[in-house]
């Protein structure tokens, strides 16, 4: 799978995310839509199978979520920055403005730790 064959094959889950985050008209919940993409990336690393893709197929969606993310939140915005902005005070505060659950917050911290490289200990 290349990155346009990506794109046609995950841009209704990504349309679809983005009404679920859309406040009104054409402003979308930005915040939202982090935490939102930073957990697909999750469990299709944990489980492509899963997922619908295979494990070799990860890096064309790695790089359809970062071309979502900069689209949506801002052209620097990666999967990376999403993470970054997870574990920052204002993303803990999404968090809980959210009610992201107990599991689901330790499950971002996992691969914030994974892919941010260093321990974060969070309130």
């Amino acid at each position: 799978m290349n990155l346009e064959e990506a794109r046609q094959r995950f841009i209704p889950a990504v349309e679809e995310i983005l009404e679920q985050c859309r406040i009104v008209d054409e402003f979308v919940d930005k915040e939202r839509f982090q935490i939102m993409i930073a957990t697909i990336w999750g469990n299709a690393v944990l489980d492509p199978d899963k997922s619908g893709i295979t494990s070799e197929e990860l890096s064309v969606l790695h790089d359809f979520l970062n071309e979502e993310l900069a689209r949506v939140v801002g052209e620097e915005q990666d999967i990376t920055s999403a993470f970054e902005f997870i574990v920052s005070r204002r993303g803990q505060d999404s968090l809980v403005r959210l009610s992201i659950s107990q599991r689901h917050k330790e499950f971002l911290l996992y691969f914030a730790r994974l892919i941010l490289q260093r321990d974060i200990k969070l309130d």
